[in-house]
């Protein structure tokens, strides 16, 4: 099992911590060294948990003022890695997979060169139907190297969100993704999978998932589109 890094725990204590209103919307996180001294590490340490927490959207850090908590929104913001599962939850919802199939692969030409991969090296492909309230939303597929998640075959019943458990079993953190975005009807498996009409339109997307500019996963889902929305944020600098 790879040891999880300091700041990955810090970063999940402070999440679940706004998860549960201990700090609330429109209120501030401790300062730094108080922050240091409950945590009993660096300020590089909490900085770089509050930079992930940044990332996901959780919080706004004000030079000068602090790090405020933020309202996450239930859409699925495009300036950050976040997980369809991570999105569903926010919105309270209660989310499951159904029918994981996690096998090993030998990878097309797209998905080898999307991983940065030989066609020959072996993959581990993750199949399954994401619930919400036991409502089928996505038929996901995901698609990672071998050698960085030895033994993931054995754990198909422990994943709900990957991403997440790619912090807390291989201390994985996404950092930054490249999607490609498109609409699609649903074929007759698709539609009988997510329980909808024939031709219903899909929201699809292909993304490469990226640690430390290396890539990590290569990511097709199909989604409802009459149960989901994207969401992007953009600054416009003058």
């Amino acid at each position: 099992m790879v040891k999880v890094p300091a700041y990955m725990n810090v970063y999940a204590l402070l999440k679940k911590k706004i998860n549960n209103n201990v700090y609330e919307v429109g209120e501030f996180l401790p300062p730094e060294k108080e922050l240091e001294k409950e945590y009993d590490v660096s300020r590089t340490t909490i900085r770089r948990a509050i930079e992930l927490l940044a990332r996901e959207g959780f919080v706004l850090v004000q030079q000068g003022r602090g790090t405020e908590v933020l309202d996450v929104n239930f859409s699925q913001y495009l300036n950050g890695v976040t997980s369809i599962s991570e999105t569903l939850r926010k919105q309270g919802c209660i989310v499951k997979p159904r029918n994981v199939c996690i096998d090993v692969i030998v990878p097309s030409s797209s998905v080898a060169k999307a991983l940065g991969v030989k066609n020959t090296e072996e993959v581990i492909r993750i199949q399954r139907v994401q619930l919400a309230d036991d409502i089928p939303i996505a038929i996901m597929e995901n698609y990672i190297s071998k050698q960085l998640v030895p033994n993931i075959e054995k754990e198909s019943y422990r994943i709900i969100s990957l991403y997440k458990f790619l912090e807390s079993e291989y201390g994985i953190v996404l950092e930054s993704a490249v999607d490609k975005i498109f609409a699609k009807n649903a074929n007759f498996m698709e539609a009988e999978i997510l329980q909808i009409p024939y031709e219903r339109a899909l929201i699809c997307m292909k993304r490469t998932t990226y640690c430390k500019n290396k890539p990590i996963t290569y990511d097709y889902l199909k989604i409802r589109a009459d149960k989901y929305q994207l969401e992007v944020n953009t600054t416009v600098r003058v």
